[in-house]
């Protein structure tokens, strides 16, 4: 039998994960944790910080984990 808990567990991991893989820039940018909640405005107008390559691809592969863990947990009454 499907859990409900179980199905919005893998309903919610696909969702963030494909958040993560199709805007990896927009969640870049919703955390604190890469560059500090004071340091996110700069410019005259508090013109948006340009996000790397290389945090775009760190948040591609860790959103492609979590699709991953999502699919599984999905998967789990076939099996």
């Amino acid at each position: 039998m499907v859990d409900v808990r179980n199905t919005l567990a893998a309903v919610l991991a696909i969702g963030i994960g494909l958040g993560a893989v199709v805007a990896p820039a927009a969640v870049v940018r919703l955390q604190f944790v890469l560059y500090g909640a004071d340091t996110g405005r700069h410019g005259e107008y508090g013109e948006d910080r340009t996000v790397g390559d290389r945090a775009r691809w760190v948040v591609r592969i860790i959103g492609v984990a979590v699709l991953g863990v999502g699919v599984y947990l999905g998967a789990q009454p076939l099996l």
